[in-house]
């Protein structure tokens, strides 16, 4: 196969990376060409690193036009090291170890000069490139800022005022200056800033974080010293704004209409219902007449879950104990997960889900066998070099849950959705008080943390929770009885199938979790490019 050679002419940084969903969608090729190069990507996180570092190797080879070696695919198949894999390419190896970074911004072990000498050398004197990155979100999301209160005291005994006051406290919220200090040092072109839709609604010190935010980022060079008075030393330099625009309408946008600048991910391409506030800043003096931006073209068909996994292939879920035993043979883990019907729980479950469950325990062919083959998203997943999904297998589950997961997935199928808790027969109920009709907001919002996917519509958000159990997380189909794989959340994040997530499996869905889909990075990119063509246009 041949492919243009590019080198890529405008530089990018990406903060905060994680794996990389970002930095992936933006190193994609545009229109027979590779406009974007990542000169560094700063992840604190050790194992994300480790992911983000072997993914700039394989960006070396195709931004160069070459095809990826041969080592790179005995290395994730895991027949050789990654020592081994670097050592036979050189040039590709410290190129990744120079644009990858384990660093945390805001951290004790690095300094801000580290940081601002690391990330000049990165730009190496390039005036209009791009920066890209999501401050850390958890404390912004409304999960994280209840959880954040029910660490404190009983979420019963906690007013709304109470909760606000330690969301303040939480460092994370404050991780963006780390975001708004490069940006004043710096002076980016344009800069991406992605985070949860919590932030439009979450407060600090009683003020709504995002406007204050909005303002932040309009005018970087004055704000930041109110937060690094180091900066005020810095002596005379160019102070610039930035005006803030919304992906979504292609104007610029206020705090008043801060819905304007979320993006619902499911609109856009992606097999996933995920919402992300996304902002799109550029520099006073690069194109400084523009009034409006190109804005993102909603898809014309909706993607689905069966788009994304349904030609994977099938995975029998692994039990962790039963009795002494830890592994079964496919015969005896059929006859566990469909002894079910022998038990009194069964008649207690409606029959046409009942029915759904005795055809499940038919499909008896092989688990490794290929489904249904992908639709649409194809091309964007696929490598023809790769013997095998990677980081596709069946995570262990409790043998308690399996019935569960059974139960989930077959009302599923049947009924269209996921069955709340209220809904579940009495036999299949967690062992917990109030598990049906909770007694408080807390015990109702859980109520359906039993949640299948739905073939026919894009998944629910894909998040880091998904490290911690798969409860939220259920295969649609009902003879597998299982949790979503890494590379089944992966493709609902768009990851391409050669995307290999280091770490152990926890560590890998954690970082799936916690990335911006790069189908969606990809088409942002477009519009930030659009916006550098025509820079040079008009210089």
């Amino acid at each position: 196969m041949t492919i243009r050679r590019d080198a890529g002419s405008i530089p990018f940084i990406d903060l905060f990376a994680g794996p990389g969903g970002l930095c992936e969608g933006f190193s994609h090729e545009i229109e027979g060409r590779r406009p974007f190069k990542a000169v560094l990507s700063i992840e604190k996180d050790t194992t994300a690193y480790k992911t983000l570092e072997l993914r700039a190797f394989v960006h070396y080879f195709t931004r160069n036009g070459l095809e990826l070696p041969d080592e790179y695919y005995a290395y994730v198949s895991g027949e050789t090291t990654r020592d081994e894999l670097f050592r036979a390419h050189e040039k590709a190896a410290k190129e990744a170890k120079s644009v990858a970074w384990c660093a945390e911004l805001g951290g004790q072990d690095v300094s801000n000069s580290e940081f601002d000498s690391r990330i000049a050398e990165a730009i190496n004197g390039v005036k209009d490139w791009l920066l890209v990155g999501g401050p850390p979100c958890q404390a912004y999301s409304l999960v994280g800022r209840s959880r954040s209160v029910g660490g404190i005291k009983n979420k019963n005994d906690i007013s709304r005022e109470e909760a606000e006051v330690e969301f303040s406290k939480d460092s994370r919220q404050r991780l963006y200056q780390q975001y708004l200090r490069v940006i004043a040092v710096h002076s980016p072109a344009v800069f991406v800033m992605e985070n949860v839709a919590g932030m439009l609604s979450a407060k600090v010190d009683n003020e709504p974080i995002f406007a204050k935010i909005l303002n932040d980022l309009r005018s970087p060079c004055e704000i930041a010293k109110s937060y690094f008075p180091e900066l005020a030393k810095r002596g005379k330099r160019k102070k610039h704004t930035y005006r803030i625009f919304s992906f979504v309408t292609g104007k610029e946008e206020n705090a008043e209409n801060g819905d304007r600048f979320l993006i619902r991910a499911e609109e856009y391409g992606v097999p996933q219902c995920r919402h992300r506030v996304i902002l799109l800043g550029i520099r006073d003096d690069f194109l400084p007449n523009v009034n409006e931006v190109g804005r993102l073209a909603p898809s014309t068909v909706k993607r689905t879950v069966r788009d994304a996994i349904g030609g994977l292939p099938k995975k029998r879920s692994s039990i962790s104990k039963i009795g002494s035993r830890k592994k079964l043979s496919v015969a005896e883990w059929r006859e566990y997960v469909f002894g079910i019907r022998k038990d009194s729980v069964f008649s207690q479950i409606d029959a046409d889900v009942r029915k759904a469950i005795c055809n499940a325990e038919t499909k008896r062919g092989a688990f490794s066998a290929g489904g249904k083959k992908d639709v649409d998203l194809a091309n964007w997943f696929r490598d023809g070099r790769l013997n095998k999904p990677l980081n596709h297998e069946a995570r262990s589950h409790m043998a308690s849950d399996l019935w569960r997961y059974l139960f989930v997935s077959a009302y599923g199928a049947v009924h269209g959705h996921s069955p709340v808790l209220a809904e579940f027969p009495d036999g299949l109920l967690p062992a917990h008080s109030n598990v049906r009709h909770g007694g408080n907001e807390a015990e109702q919002a859980f109520a359906d943390r039993f949640k299948v996917q739905l073939w026919g519509k894009p998944s629910s958000t894909i998040t880091s929770h998904i490290a911690k159990d798969g409860h939220y997380f259920i295969h649609p189909d009902p003879a597998q009885c299982r949790a979503l794989t890494v590379r089944e959340a992966a493709r609902l994040q768009t990851f391409p199938d050669n995307y290999f997530f280091a770490g152990n499996r926890t560590e890998q869905y954690h970082q799936v979790g916690n990335a911006v889909p790069p189908y969606l990075a990809h088409q942002l990119a477009k519009i930030v490019c659009a916006l550098f063509d025509r820079n040079r246009q008009e210089r």
